[in-house]
């Protein structure tokens, strides 16, 4: 593995977590759920969650990196 997929990975995670952590600010701020700008920015802390555990998915596949899924049936585990 190449130095600079280990650092495409980095940062895709953290690029992950940060949106994770927007989300979460998002909720300790949020006061009238039924806000119809609350719910808009949500929709927009959705979206971007969603194309960042996109990209640290795909930094992880270009790596090369896999791990079975525990949903999948494996008759060697």
């Amino acid at each position: 593995m190449a130095d600079q997929t280990i650092i495409a990975i980095r940062t895709a995670a953290e690029a992950y977590a940060e949106a994770v952590r927007n989300t979460q600010r998002f909720f300790d701020k949020l006061e009238d759920a039924e806000d119809p700008s609350a719910l808009a920015e949500y929709a927009v802390l959705v979206q971007r969650e969603k194309e960042a555990v996109e990209a640290r998915l795909d930094a992880i596949e270009a790596a090369g990196l896999e791990v079975p899924s525990i949903d999948e049936s494996d008759p060697d585990n």
